[in-house]
């Protein structure tokens, strides 16, 4: 019985990952611990080894709507996921409940461009 009050607060820790397909090399990942989200933008560098990204987040809460955009340039010297992906933005939004969150990552190199998306609701 000495154990459980130990256990208990790593049980009230909720985490929720979700990830979008990755679309032409495009990704967006997501997890969640209570109600703090990180959101994650990445691409496969097979796919895209240099370019440039613009990430948008809105967040809605309530009646309020929070809008914010993370833009740049990536290469071979881009950090990388644990499964190879060049990280292009990595943020942190607080969702209340019955607030949701849109985010829409744009990569272009020049000559071609994809887009992904995520809702979280």
């Amino acid at each position: 019985m000495k154990m459980f009050p130990t256990l208990l607060p790593f049980a009230l820790i909720a985490t929720h990952a979700v990830a979008t397909p990755l679309a032409e090399g495009c990704a967006l990942r997501m997890s969640e611990i209570g109600s703090m989200v990180t959101v994650q933008g990445a691409v496969d560098p097979q796919d895209w080894p240099r370019g440039s990204y613009e990430m948008t987040i809105e967040a809605r809460q309530g009646g309020n709507r929070s809008l914010s955009q993370q833009a740049g340039k990536f290469d071979n010297e881009s950090a990388q996921t644990a499964d190879g992906l060049f990280v292009l933005s990595t943020t942190k939004v607080y969702v209340s409940n019955g607030g949701s969150l849109a985010v829409t990552l744009r990569v272009e190199d020049g000559d071609r461009n994809v887009s992904c998306s995520l809702d979280y609701n």
